[in-house]
């Protein structure tokens, strides 16, 4: 039985998606703001504790999807790591600027690179420098996501203690940003190949048999178009990152995504694999899953992600 149940949002349309409802969880913090110093009603962070234990437990540091424009840190996305919380995990879901639309047209530019990749890792340091409040182990921290969340869990790691993907206006500037390890499900990499791919993916028939085509999400976030500028998307691709200090990563995809190209996954992996050696990544692509494909949530398929946690934060 899952651990946590769903609420749908009040006056929902559209692609809205279920929240979670946790309301059964007693020990948590709600919209903490992981910036206190430069606050940001974007930049919050909720923390879930088992309900057993006086820690420091090990963390679950997971950040939603949605194209880098939409999802909440507190909407389905996040369910398969909230399983984590029965077997002794910390689990802390963060938000992050966002490229959400605007009523007026266009897209926020205050989510665009590297602002969300700032705050991701900035939430990070927040974590370790509050570790003892919050009862967390600074030393078992891992990333987690799907899609652009994916994105998010590798390039925080990947880049971690990089001055160049370092925004020290955010607060905790002496404070590491590393983690022990990451997981990527169906993750968004190399973003010229997402650009061209999501160019020429066909709309999508919604159930009222009206089509619905994607904007190309990788150039919004990247606030211009990727196969025109390609320094500026080789300097955001995740495998731009990865070096020797890259910590154990696991990874898994869908070989029939049809949002994410399955070659972006395989990319990241490749490069670990050639980096840092085979044992560093554990990479599983599934023949027939579709983008956040419900199977990846199966109770058998998260104990095996969790195991594979439990052996890689030691």
């Amino acid at each position: 039985m899952p651990y946590v149940k769903f609420k749908m949002p009040e006056n929902a349309v559209g692609f809205a998606l279920p929240l979670l409802d946790v309301d059964f969880i007693t020990r948590k913090w709600l919209d903490v703001d992981y910036t206190p110093d430069k606050p940001h009603p974007m930049r919050k962070l909720d923390i879930y504790l088992p309900e057993e234990g006086n820690g420091p437990f090990p963390t679950i540091i997971a950040i939603h999807g949605g194209a880098f424009w939409g999802g909440a840190k507190n909407d389905v996305q996040v369910a398969a790591y909230m399983e984590a919380i029965p077997y002794g995990f910390a689990v802390v879901s963060v938000e992050q600027r966002l490229c959400n639309a605007l009523p007026g047209g266009g897209y926020n530019k205050e989510g665009l690179f590297p602002n969300a990749v700032f705050d991701y890792k900035a939430a990070i340091r927040y974590l370790r420098a509050n570790a003892e409040k919050y009862k967390l182990d600074p030393k078992r921290f891992a990333t987690a996501g799907g899609s652009a969340g994916g994105y998010h869990s590798v390039i925080a790691a990947a880049s971690a203690g990089n001055a160049a993907l370092y925004d020290n206006s955010l607060g905790f500037a002496d404070v590491s940003d590393e983690v022990a390890a990451v997981v990527d499900w169906f993750g968004v990499g190399d973003l010229v190949l997402q650009s061209e791919f999501t160019a020429k993916t066909p709309g999508m028939k919604m159930p009222d048999g009206t089509e619905f085509k994607m904007d190309n999400f990788a150039d919004i976030y990247l606030g211009v178009p990727a196969p025109e500028n390609l320094n500026l998307a080789y300097f955001a691709a995740p495998e731009t990152w990865i070096t020797s200090k890259m910590p154990p990563t696991f990874i898994q995809c869908g070989a029939a995504d049809e949002v994410v190209p399955v070659q972006c996954s395989r990319s990241i992996a490749a490069k670990i694999e050639a980096v840092c050696g085979k044992a560093r990544v554990n990479y599983e692509e599934f023949e027939g899953y579709t983008h956040g494909d419900m199977r990846f949530n199966d109770e058998a398929n998260i104990k095996h992600m969790l195991d594979w946690l439990k052996k890689a934060l030691g």
